[in-house]
């Protein structure tokens, strides 16, 4: 392959030309597979749960900064309320970050580390499928390769410079910009910070106005969620503590397994291990020259990379000898990684290793996308993610044909809702008209829905309710626990939601018809404290 020429021979202007327009061809690519996939998988219920924040803009919910309540709002205000234009601002964020670390790599290494850098995003899983999906990973990722981009950009500019401190604010725009997308954002800044101490030539940049004045702007971009979880009691700091703290799961070697491989199946096991080689590399070869380094040298970047990278690993390798960890915690350490890769001039990074991590990578590219497609693997339905995307159309068209059900005439207003979080955002989102739908949450963890006007603010004497409980023994029992709240209840139908005759979950429909004494939430069941 063209990109695998010698890396220690400098390309002539011909084939530096050449190598911008892999890297554009590989970017094209990339754009393309994305929206393939955008348009294959149906909306996961998470992705649901964020649209349904649209309509609600805030500076913070309970699970997340804002940021990806912004970026679903764009494209549905382009687009409509479509799963594509859910999809399309991810989307957008996706070629973002591909470009800025096409543009990082080359950066650091010359249009060749270019032209590696944009076929590495095109094949790592997480690069390619964490940029479909509507969920906090795709701007964070963006966030976070504009900011490597700029912050490379900033310790190349001489200290106390004009274009140093250009490069500074905008490394403090794209800190700000991951921490509003995702709270893990914030490990950008704290690595940087980590790297300017640890290093002497980094340790100058702190005599010049540019990485301070880049704190206050990350700050002041931040300072909407802060202002926010003021107003709620800090739900959504606490929620994220706990959630980084809930209960352990196994031995403490068993979690760290478990981390290594979700890392494993993220970028591939390969590439992984190529990549985590190429920020060992950089931070060694940065640290063995640091007394004689300029402030400007290349190896001071890829020393500064490098901690933006293993900061958050071992953040989260620490974490998982507590707690379990899930795999996409540790996203914000492949940005820098990627790149660093790309840049290296090290033999092994170009030799069969590379060339077997990168075909290795692109199989499970395409086997992941065949299985957007049609169901290939040996799976079933319950367990294969993409399945529990499908069904969520035949529920809604069931549902709202139980809204007309004579039963519930005489019902003042009817009102619909699910038990869980999901359930009630995919059913608001695939009902024809998208009406407000509730999330009860019993026996549940709190979420979003219960910071909203509830059914138990909405819902009054005489008026009906749909709801969509789990097809099981807890499922009827909690219907059963609702039913106590109206004059008559009885079960509607059954769905099950299914991709390709394979049954991914069942759905128990309920109508509820003149509600008699509808309870304060705080007397609702629970399966965690308030």
């Amino acid at each position: 392959m063209p990109v695998l020429d010698d890396p220690l021979t400098p390309p002539s202007p011909s084939a530096s030309r050449r190598f911008w327009r892999q890297a554009a061809a590989w970017w094209l690519v990339g754009a393309a597979v994305r929206a393939l996939l955008s348009w294959l998988v149906p909306l996961l219920a998470d992705e649901a749960y964020y649209w349904e924040w649209t309509r609600r803009l805030e500076g913070g919910y309970f699970d997340h900064p804002p940021g990806i309540a912004l970026l679903i709002a764009a494209g549905v205000r382009v687009a409509g309320d479509t799963v594509l234009a859910v999809r399309l601002g991810p989307w957008v964020a996706g070629g973002i970050a591909h470009a800025a670390l096409i543009a990082l790599a080359a950066h650091l290494g010359g249009p060749r580390a270019g032209a590696r850098a944009a076929l590495l995003v095109f094949v790592l899983p997480l690069a390619t499928l964490g940029l479909v999906l509507a969920t906090p990973d795709a701007p964070m990722l963006a966030a976070l390769a504009l900011g490597a981009l700029f912050l490379a950009k900033a310790l190349s500019s001489p200290v106390r410079s004009l274009s140093s401190l250009v490069w500074w604010v905008l490394t403090g725009v794209a800190a700000g910009g991951a921490m509003l997308a995702k709270y893990s954002g914030v490990l950008f800044p704290v690595a940087v910070t980590i790297a300017c101490l640890l290093h002497p030539a980094l340790r100058k940049r702190f005599l010049e106005p540019g990485p301070w004045v880049a704190t206050i702007v990350a700050a002041v971009l931040f300072a909407p969620v802060v202002i926010w979880n003021w107003f709620y009691e800090w739900v959504s700091f606490r929620f994220q503590l706990s959630h980084g703290f809930s209960p352990a799961r196994g031995s403490p070697l068993t979690r760290e397994l478990e981390l290594l491989g979700g890392q494993l199946g993220l970028a591939s096991p390969i590439l992984f291990v190529l990549l985590m080689a190429a920020v060992l590399l950089a931070l060694r070869e940065g640290w063995e020259v640091r007394k004689r380094l300029a402030p400007t040298d290349v190896l001071a970047r890829r020393f500064a990379l490098g901690i933006v990278s293993l900061v958050p690993l071992a953040l989260f390798a620490v974490s998982a000898w507590r707690r379990s960890v899930e795999a996409n915690w540790p996203a914000p350490i492949y940005p820098a990684a990627v790149a660093l890769l790309a840049a290296t001039s090290a033999r092994w990074a170009f030799g069969r290793w590379y060339r077997a991590g990168v075909v290795f990578a692109g199989v499970l590219l395409l086997i992941v996308g065949v299985q957007a497609w049609k169901p290939v693997l040996p799976l079933a339905p319950r367990r294969d993610p993409i399945a529990r995307a499908h069904g969520w159309d035949a529920l809604g068209a069931t549902v709202h044909a139980a809204r007309r059900d004579p039963f519930l005439d005489g019902s003042v207003d009817v009102w619909v809702a699910a038990n869980r979080y999901q359930d009630a955002a995919q059913l608001a989102f695939h009902l024809p008209d998208q009406p407000t739908v509730f999330a009860l949450n019993l026996a549940s963890r709190r979420n979003q829905y219960d910071l909203w006007d509830t059914a138990h603010d909405r819902v009054r004497p005489g008026d009906g309710l749909v709801v969509a409980f789990d097809a099981d023994a807890k499922g009827d029992s909690l219907a059963g626990v609702v039913g106590t709240w109206f004059r008559d209840f009885r079960l509607a139908d059954s769905v099950s939601l299914t991709r390709e005759g394979g049954v991914v979950a069942t759905r128990r429909v309920w109508l509820y018809r003149m509600a008699v004494d509808i309870p304060p939430l705080g007397q609702a069941l629970w399966s965690e404290p308030r």
